[in-house]
């Protein structure tokens, strides 16, 4: 009985804990998060959605004046994001101010952003990177002169690359001991997983990911590559398994995307067998 007792004591501490901290752990809760815990309760919206920000440096004057507090709603949709939107967004694992100047209708959805203190440099950004919006700003005043329509920021995949695709060789073999053989179709078991570029020019900031296409979700990750025009071609090769810089993909079928600037340049599917 004793021990019963202890155990609900410390159930209820913790819980308090947790009630009481409520107001500071909600903050760094990730948006996609968020509906699960809004729409229900004007308190709870407040508690999670808004919080506010000193604005110190002068890289969004004279939109918003440097020591300016700030309102930052975190419950936003991808309809609210539009041009003209003042946002706070992640880059380079920093927060930073901007305005959407440009929204291109791509898969995901990719916001060219800029602040005013360098409007005409634009920032490829996608929602999952935007923190939240600031409501009431006059972007009237801004600095940024538009000179192209949206969708000529989309890029053309032939204008950079000559050609893609995946290869395999065999398992355990380098590559100046193999000759790379085209397909969509690899053995985990005795193949190794190969993507051949041939780049037009040199390419830079270069993401590669594959996506589980049963489950919609990430299961390899590759940024910031570069893809210089020597060798011709680029040929890059990773073991199955769950190693270090190795492919652990189960048996299933998979999507290949090659991305720059957020934008995929190919979509290459193909299957892991045994």
């Amino acid at each position: 009985m004793r021990i019963v007792k202890k155990l609900i004591a410390y159930f209820l501490a913790v819980l308090l804990v947790l009630v009481f901290s409520f107001p500071l752990w909600v903050k760094f809760l990730p948006v996609r998060y968020l509906p699960f815990l809004t729409g229900r309760l004007a308190v709870v919206d407040n508690l999670v959605c808004r919080f506010s920000i000193k604005v110190d440096g002068k890289s969004m004057d004279p939109l918003i004046t440097p020591g300016s507090q700030v309102a930052i709603n975190r419950c936003f949709k991808d309809i609210d994001l539009t041009e003209g939107a003042v946002v706070l967004y992640n880059e380079s694992s920093s927060p930073h101010f901007g305005v959407i100047r440009h929204r291109l209708p791509l898969d995901p959805i990719v916001y060219k952003i800029s602040d005013e203190k360098a409007p005409q440099l634009l920032h490829d950004i996608v929602g999952s990177d935007i923190i939240g919006i600031v409501k009431g700003v006059d972007v009237g005043k801004s600095k940024y002169q538009s000179g192209q329509k949206a969708e000529s920021f989309i890029l053309n995949a032939n204008d950079f690359l000559t050609d893609l695709y995946l290869a395999k060789i065999p398992r355990g073999v380098g590559i100046e001991m193999a000759t790379v053989q085209k397909t969509v179709t690899f053995s985990r078991r005795t193949d190794k997983f190969c993507s051949v570029i041939i780049p037009k020019i040199k390419l830079t900031s270069v993401d590669v990911e594959i996506i589980d296409a049963k489950t919609n979700k990430t299961a390899f990750q590759q940024g910031g590559i570069v893809f210089d025009t020597t060798p011709s071609p680029n040929i890059n090769c990773h073991e199955f398994g769950a190693g270090a810089g190795m492919l652990n993909l189960d048996p299933g079928v998979y999507r290949y995307h090659f991305l720059i600037n957020h934008q995929a340049l190919a979509n290459i599917e193909f299957e892991v067998k045994y």
